[in-house]
Order: C-alpha cells, then structure tokens, then sequence
C-alpha cells in the first residue's frame, strides 16, 4: 500500500515538473526569436543609416553621431547575447589537432 502510494506521488510529481520544463523552454524560445527579430531589425536600421549617410557626415554631427553610435553598442550587445552553437565534431577535430 505504501509502494502504491509512493508511487503515485512520483508520478504527479514528475508530470509536474516535465510539464513546467516544457512550457518554461516554450517561453524561452519565443523570447529568443523576439530578441534575434530586434537583432535582425537593428542591423537593417544600421545598414540603412549607413546607406544614407555615406559622406559620415551625420555620423561625425555630435548629436547625430550618438544615435549611429548607441545603434551600433546595441547591435553588438544583441550579437553577444547568444552562443554559438558548435557541432561535437567540430570540437572533437580541434582536440585532436592539438
């Protein structure tokens, strides 16, 4: 009766937990594809300012040139939020280079 009953536990128990694992790993993802659309939307701006400026003539301006230059600092924190994802056999080559 105890083995039942310990049973039933773990087992609500571990639907519990599968259950917050996958609709935390729903969120995360959806919030990565937010965050890789800004990304993807700040570097079309940035390409598009550069475009319009090419003389640099608004990117020297102080008042201007503060814009191009947070534009840019954001662009470079948005590239650094992710990892790159390496395959195993790329690194097992790198092993065995060394």
């Amino acid at each position: 009766m105890m083995f039942q009953i310990l049973c039933a536990v773990l087992s609500a128990t571990s639907l519990f937990l599968t259950l917050l694992v996958y609709y935390s790993l729903k969120r995360i993802t959806m919030y990565e594809e937010i965050i890789l659309q800004i990304n993807d939307k700040i570097e079309y701006v940035n390409a598009q300012l550069k475009l319009i400026d090419e003389k640099g003539t608004f990117q020297a301006d102080d008042e201007v040139g503060f814009f191009f230059q947070e534009l840019k600092e954001i662009g470079k924190l948005l590239d650094n939020l992710f990892e790159e994802v390496e395959d195993a056999s790329s690194k097992e080559e790198e092993k065995k280079e060394e």
